[in-house]
């Protein structure tokens, strides 16, 4: 399986079941998404389960959690995931200042670009990750875009293969590094708000 990558209509057939198993389990929830953007969703819900299977007693943190279908499903599931939004308690970097325990995996699905500072996202993720814990992250790609070209009405940017560089060598700085080679090419496949963009994948392991 392929970590770092846009997610595109293959990952969109490849997850079609996965989805379908999803608006079972949340059908409210998952029916006030965009289709074409649940592939994120079923992207997280594969990778957090494969890192279930893998360990006991799996710690996990999902940061944006309000209206979250694969943090909903995993409740649904039967599995327990510490949720955080700064619209419902409380944002990743409060967070982080005050609680103690480490976490096995940490998850956010397209919420770093709404974000003003994420070079101390990444940081705090990093830093609440145990030692071979897995920090998962979905975003809104454009490498095309330069600042101040159009976004969607809550976005603070898209994010490039630039960015991703930079975010590289924070997470090696913090004991973290990408899981795979990304792969970052492609064309948008998205239209939200009149904008043309992809879903990105980002995924780093804590050494």
């Amino acid at each position: 399986m392929k970590y770092n990558k846009l997610l595109t209509n293959e990952d969109r057939e490849y997850y079609s079941k996965l989805i379908n198993m999803m608006k079972e389990l949340c059908p409210d929830m998952m029916a006030r998404k965009i289709e074409l953007a649940n592939v994120q969703q079923a992207f997280m819900l594969d990778v957090v389960g494969k890192e279930i299977e893998k360990r006991l007693n799996t710690e996990i943190l999902c940061v944006g959690s309000f209206e979250d279908t694969a943090s909903e499903c995993l409740k649904m599931m039967g599995i327990y995931v510490t949720n955080i939004d700064p619209d419902v308690n409380v944002d990743l970097h409060t967070f982080r200042e005050s609680y103690e325990n480490l976490f096995d995996v940490i998850f956010s699905t397209s919420v770093i670009e709404h974000v003003e500072d994420d070079e101390e996202f990444i940081r705090d993720m990093c830093l609440l990750l145990k030692h071979d814990g897995l920090g998962v992250i979905t975003c809104d790609f454009n490498n095309d875009y330069r600042e101040g070209d159009p976004l969607p009405y809550s976005d603070v940017r898209f994010y490039t293969k630039k960015d991703f560089t930079k975010f590289r060598r924070i997470v090696k700085e913090y004991g973290c590094k990408l899981v795979d080679r990304g792969m970052w090419d492609g064309e948008p496949d998205f239209t939200h708000d009149d904008c043309n963009y992809s879903f990105a994948t980002f995924v780093f392991r804590k050494e």
